[in-house]
């Protein structure tokens, strides 16, 4: 199995630290706001690949974190009148909600700021005893960058580069523009904790370097995240991490693209934000986790409309060619599987796996045997597991795509029954005039029907 490590730029084998045991961690999200298309991408992609690696046989220890303290969130709970604790604590119950209807997995570990305040003080004090951190004597403590060597190897930019690209945060007391916080006083009567340099909040970076220690141990195997954490945060990580414990924080880094809403850079000034629990009010999860893994887990995706419609409508395909299969007999076909893994190895490559079953779906349908149904039949346990869709009885899903589009057209499947009763009626009677008029009519409305020797079935013409 090949992996791409953002840290070397290239596809490199993957081969635990430890044997069969393989650690990793995923950055999780800030709770100051519910989870919006860009969180669901990372979720799913890290979901998909602890899922793929347990598969696989490995025993993973995996750790996904909350950031539940920071500034935006306090203000937010000071406006409210009510303790952050409190603000985060109703946050993380809903985002937990929105993760377990999207299909995705509780890690083994969801470490939260909060409570790991005591292990972010040590290892504070650890570095700075090492002499690889400052304090300024008004509360505050910093990583000094120039001391830490290695510092740009993930990013690929050199110190001199990076100065122009870090922001400056308050740093009237720091030594040199590109150290970083790891403990921030708290001014007046903002929320914080006691500390030896009086009560403040730990720095971003610092967090999850200590939450990894913590519960994973100094070294990892997979350290993950979106792209635009490579600098600062996970180059800060890196760092901090390194001087701390005297060895690599992890072993590869991998980063999943960022997103666009119908080919913008989602945001509320844009008026593109879309909040999870928004979308899944008009799409099945399937439909979203679909539309993700249609993509390389690396590649920069559109997640507007049209990207969402069309992954409703390969999923209502999929689901047809489901319901067929299961008129066959079906025995074991590993050709299908034996590519499964393939490009699963091949740096957890979904989108060729989904890619190969839009072309054996495609045989089917211009050869529908026992052969053909086995293929896709005997890859669907694989497909289910790992990448999370086809989960559902494909008569349900099919039933309920139909009825989602009848509201949305303005018919129901009384009238479209009685309309093709009417025409089978026209037909007897070889009234073929008035036959092809209800055809017609029901085509104009978004309704197109399917005659068969036998029967008239009729399908929402929006999703062909």
């Amino acid at each position: 199995m090949k992996v791409y490590n953002v840290l070397h730029r290239k596809k490199e084998e993957f081969i635990p630290i430890n044997s069969n045991e393989v650690k990793m961690y995923v950055c999780g999200m800030t709770i100051n706001g519910l989870a919006h298309l860009g969180h669901a991408r990372q979720a799913i992609t890290f979901d998909m690949i602890y899922k793929y690696l347990k598969l696989k046989g490995y025993n993973v220890k995996y750790a996904s974190n909350y950031t539940d303290v920071d500034d935006k969130l306090v203000l937010q709970a000071k406006q409210m009148g009510i303790s952050p604790v409190e603000l985060a604590d109703e946050r993380i119950e809903k985002i937990n909600t929105t993760w377990k209807n999207l299909g995705v997995s509780e890690p083994d570990y969801r470490p939260r700021v909060t409570k790991t305040i005591p292990q972010i003080i040590e290892f504070i004090e650890n570095l700075i005893k090492k002499g690889f951190a400052y304090e300024t004597g008004d509360g505050d403590v910093y990583f000094d960058v120039k001391k830490f060597h290695g510092y740009g190897m993930l990013s690929n930019r050199k110190i001199d580069e990076l100065i122009d690209s870090v922001r400056i945060e308050s740093a009237d007391n720091k030594r040199d523009t590109l150290d970083f916080a790891l403990w921030k006083h708290s001014a007046g009567d903002d929320f914080g904790f006691s500390s030896p340099w009086g009560i403040g909040r730990p720095g971003w970076h610092i967090e999850c370097s200590t939450m990894i220690k913590t519960y994973l141990g100094d070294q990892i195997d997979i350290h993950g995240g979106g792209k635009d954490l490579i600098f600062p945060h996970h180059e800060n990580e890196i760092a901090q991490s390194y001087c701390a414990n005297d060895c690599d924080l992890a072993k590869y880094w991998l980063h999943n693209g960022l997103i666009t809403i119908n080919g913008q850079k989602m945001s509320k000034s844009l008026g593109n934000f879309m909040l999870v629990d928004d979308v899944l009010k008009t799409y099945d999860s399937e439909v979203i986790r679909l539309a993700i893994l249609t993509n390389h887990y690396t590649s920069t995706q559109d997640l507007g409309d049209d990207a969402l419609a069309l992954a409703e409508k390969n999923l209502y395909y999929f689901y047809n060619m489901l319901q067929d299969i299961s008129q066959f007999e079906i025995s074991e076909n590993m050709d299908l599987v034996n590519k499964f893994f393939e490009n699963m190895d091949d740096d957890f490559n979904s989108s060729k796996v989904i890619a190969d079953l839009f072309v054996t779906c495609s045989n089917f349908s211009k050869a529908k045997n026992s052969q053909n149904a086995s293929i896709i039949a005997s890859c669907l346990p694989f497909i289910q597991n790992v990448l999370g869709i086809f989960k559902q009885s494909p008569s349900q899903f099919i039933q309920n795509i139909k009825q989602k589009y009848l509201k949305i057209l303005g018919i129901n499947s009384i009238e479209i029954e009685q309309a093709i009763s009417c025409r089978q009626n026209a037909k007897l009677q070889k009234n073929y005039v008035l036959a092809d008029d209800i055809r017609n009519k029901l085509l104009d409305k978004g309704i197109i029907l399917k005659d068969t020797k036998t029967q008239t079935t009729w399908d929402i013409k929006q999703l062909y």
